[in-house]
């Protein structure tokens, strides 16, 4: 393996957790700022946020980050079909009345 391969993938890595850092603090931050003065709530530390931040994410979206595959439902329970059959192209009222009056 290339050691400039390396050190890229190191670089990912290192930046990919600095920004996780950044997110969590960003929302120790919120948190401390909002829910103290609005809910009379405790303020949160650094640890409990990461927390909230990884219970968030598992009750709202999992843990997955394939994107771009249309979503939770796509291809599920026969939605594509659904959406198939309902939503057909827009039919011109000209062509409608012409294939009426034949």
């Amino acid at each position: 393996m290339e050691p400039l391969l390396i050190l890229k993938g190191i670089g990912f890595l290192a930046l990919g957790i600095a920004l996780f850092m950044l997110v969590t603090l960003v929302v120790m931050r919120l948190w401390n700022w909002l829910v103290p003065s609005v809910f009379n709530g405790p303020k949160i530390r650094f640890v409990q946020a990461l927390g909230l931040l990884f219970l968030t994410r598992l009750l709202v979206g999992g843990f997955g980050f394939g994107g771009g595959h249309g979503g939770h439902w796509r291809g599920q329970h026969g939605f594509d079909r659904h959406h198939a059959a309902v939503c057909q192209p827009y039919e011109h009222p000209s062509k409608t009345e012409k294939s009426l009056q034949q």
